[in-house]
């Protein structure tokens, strides 16, 4: 999951890039063949934010990430709080949270690094070592017996504090 997603971002922020290129050549577009084919680009409206994940996760399938990112623009422009990220969150981020979300649906305790430049597989033996160790640490406390002791209710020997 780990380079799925390291993959994934590499071609993310060279589609961002692209975009935020093309806005700035629509800016300077004057001429009629370049506004009918930045016409081509709009962003559908979704009806809801359930509909746009699914677009954005078909998008990411299928290698569309240039469209990924301009529909991502257009649901922060419409929902500008919840699943598609804040102004702390970078598209990428958002978009790479979603399609982690979806792929990891019904999984628990699933983790990914993303952009570490360290050798992976150091970091999951090191993982599973200290899994280990958590398992056999409540193994262990699992064993021991939890010993109360009695002590006789104050008001059956009639003294009162």
């Amino acid at each position: 999951m780990s380079r799925e997603l390291t993959d994934l971002k590499s071609s993310l922020q060279a589609a961002e890039a692209a975009v935020a290129s093309d806005l700035e050549h629509k800016h300077l577009a004057h001429t009629h063949a370049h506004a009918a084919q930045l016409a081509a680009m709009v962003v559908p409206d979704f009806p809801t934010s359930e509909a746009a994940v699914q677009a954005i996760l078909e998008c990411l399938r299928s290698h569309e990430f240039t469209k990924a990112v301009r529909y991502i623009q257009e649901c922060r422009r419409q929902w500008p709080s919840g699943v598609f990220g804040g102004s702390s969150e970078t598209e990428v981020q958002t978009l790479l949270n979603i399609y982690f979300r979806h792929q990891t649906l019904g999984q628990t305790g699933t983790i990914a690094l993303v952009g570490s430049r360290q050798d992976l597989s150091l970091i999951c033996s090191k993982l599973l070592e200290l899994n280990g160790e958590i398992r056999d640490m409540i193994r262990r406390a699992q064993g021991y017996r939890v010993v109360t002791t009695y002590l006789p209710d104050s008001s059956a020997s009639g003294t009162s504090l």
